[in-house]
């Protein structure tokens, strides 16, 4: 998954709409400038002291990584390292921006709020136009107001950060709680929608926001394929906390190793610099 971006998403003030000040680069390396709605989630991770973070992918993947990466990821020095690895998460971070801001006020998505992304490059803004459509033509008839769930929750048993962006956070006009997970028709043949690591990373993301009830809806907006989830909460949520905490009993001990190793995680990894596989 694409990945998975004021407590809501720019809201306008006279009818007229305004874009949200969220960063084209993904999570890890950047969060909400603005204050969110959910209990311990932090608006700007810059601001706040150095602590362990993991992601869907670390928990996913630790066992296969390579050391070194994973020990610097899990050190949180993904936010100062090479943002130009991150470029190809620029179009999924701007289709989750203009789709918060097309339900910045309660009612169905606002077409004109994805509004065509020059500053991108030509394959870029082709695949924004088409994701667009896609999630209007998924989404268009459900009217609902987002709200911020920002990139981080704090764990304090464990003494880490989840990071992700796990989803548009839209909240139903019957007081109903839905979490929107897109894809961008990049996935691998027969991958689901929503791995078990990204809805386990959702529930307890979502915690505070919907403690009763929520539906977790996966999206492919360009291959319009869609996916719904309503878990029982309760066992499902105990289930991803011991999931994720012995996981990230796994990520510390592997971390600690800090060992390189050559293979897959060398593309496109931003501590390449300093790595003895690649003396210069």
């Amino acid at each position: 998954m694409g990945p998975l971006t004021g407590s809501n998403p720019a809201t306008p003030s006279s009818g007229t709409l305004a874009r949200a000040s969220v960063p084209t680069t993904p999570c890890p390396p950047g969060a909400f400038p603005v204050s969110s709605q959910v209990t311990d989630t932090v608006p700007d991770v810059d601001a706040e002291p150095e602590v362990p973070r993991v992601t869907p992918s670390m928990l996913r993947r630790a066992d296969a990584m390579c050391r070194r990466r994973l020990a610097r990821e899990y050190a949180g020095g993904k936010r100062n390292a090479n943002k130009a690895a991150d470029a190809r998460f620029a179009v999924s971070n701007r289709v989750y921006e203009d789709a918060r801001l097309a339900q910045a006020e309660s009612g169905p998505p606002r077409p004109e709020a994805f509004v065509d992304p020059t500053d991108l490059e030509p394959e870029q803004r082709f695949l924004y136009r088409a994701a667009a459509r896609g999630y209007l033509e998924t989404f268009g008839d459900r009217p609902g107001r987002a709200t911020d769930l920002g990139w981080r929750t704090h764990l304090d048993d464990l003494g880490v950060d989840l990071i992700a962006d796990v989803g548009i956070a839209i909240e139903l006009p019957g007081g109903g709680r839905e979490l929107r997970a897109l894809h961008f028709g990049s996935r691998h043949p027969n991958a689901p929608l929503l791995d078990d690591a990204q809805l386990r990373f959702a529930l307890v993301r979502t915690e505070e926001w919907a403690p009763d009830q929520l539906t977790i809806v996966a999206a492919d907006v360009i291959e319009r394929e869609v996916e719904h989830h309503s878990p029982d909460l309760a066992s499902a949520r105990s289930d991803a906390r011991e999931w994720i905490a012995e996981r990230v009993e796994l990520v510390q001990r592997l971390a600690a190793d800090g060992r390189s190793r050559a293979g897959a995680d060398c593309s496109g990894c931003p501590f390449i610099a300093g790595c003895d596989q690649f003396p210069s």
